[in-house]
């Protein structure tokens, strides 16, 4: 008997657990379209989701194999990190480039057009702006300050310390800090922290009702500007202070409905 598989299927590749919570909409409507597949081996596509290490490495695996990339969060732009080479490296092994903004858009033609790499861009809006469900059961009596500072990894060892030192000395006494995300020195970080991490829903409920939030993160910029005053944000660093794709550049909603819309046009395309 011959089994016949209909339809195109898509593996998600995504190793970032703020990410992940982000993506469950998007992951949803595949599985409801009939795109999705927990299996690379059986898939048409891998969507690459952003621009981890680990991310970096699956990709080159599966490009070594000729399969086909989707580059999601393609050319957008951060500081202090390595994820700036990884991106650029996925977006080049990508066969689509799916970009926050019109910003992000222009980078990846620039560096296309150095390579003379043939490119297929959408712009789709920022899909960590798709899942704001708040989890409020953790409730905290007395104001609080949240924290999330993940290393830089171009940083040397002393300017992480230096600030740390500056969080430790401007946080209030009764403070929830979540633990790293894993990147090289986290250990460093980790010495301070007194939370694990959370569920998206959770993480998003304490950020809603914090009194302050400190952090290098990108989230400075996608998510906390939903439930706080700017005075309320307390950016560390230079860790993503140049992101291109902040909440007040997005002029696109609904980026899981924009992603599925490229599917389908992908579904009945040579590429």
């Amino acid at each position: 008997m011959i089994l016949i598989r209909l339809g195109m299927k898509i593996f998600i590749a995504s190793f970032n657990r703020a990410s992940d919570g982000a993506l469950s909409k998007l992951k949803q409507k595949m599985i409801d379209k009939g795109y999705y597949t927990d299996n690379y081996n059986e898939a048409d596509y891998i969507l690459a989701c952003g621009d981890r290490k680990e991310t970096f490495d699956f990709v080159l695996e599966r490009y070594r194999e000729n399969k086909k990339i989707i580059h999601l969060w393609a050319g957008d732009i951060s500081q202090g990190t390595h994820d700036e080479v990884y991106r650029h490296s996925i977006t080049l092994m990508s066969c689509v480039q799916l970009c926050t903004n019109s910003q992000s858009k222009e980078v990846v033609k620039k560096l296309c057009k150095a390579v003379n790499k043939r490119y297929f861009i959408f712009i789709i809006g920022n899909i960590m702006l798709d899942n704001l469900e708040v989890d409020e059961s953790i409730k905290i009596e007395k104001p609080y300050d949240l924290i999330l500072y993940n290393p830089p990894t171009l940083y040397n060892i002393e300017k992480i310390k230096e600030e740390l030192d500056y969080i430790n000395s401007i946080k209030n006494k009764n403070y929830i800090w979540i633990e790293a995300n894993g990147d090289k020195e986290s250990e460093l970080v980790n010495k301070y922290t007194n939370s694990k991490n959370l569920d998206r829903k959770i993480f998003l409920g304490l950020l809603k009702n914090c009194d302050r939030y400190i952090t290098n993160s990108s989230s400075q910029y996608y998510e906390a500007p939903f439930f706080l005053k700017k005075e309320q944000i307390i950016s560390i660093g230079e860790r993503n202070i140049d992101r291109n794709s902040r909440y007040s550049d997005m002029t696109l909603k609904n980026a899981s409905d924009n992603v599925i819309k490229v599917l389908e046009i992908l579904e009945n395309a040579t590429i």
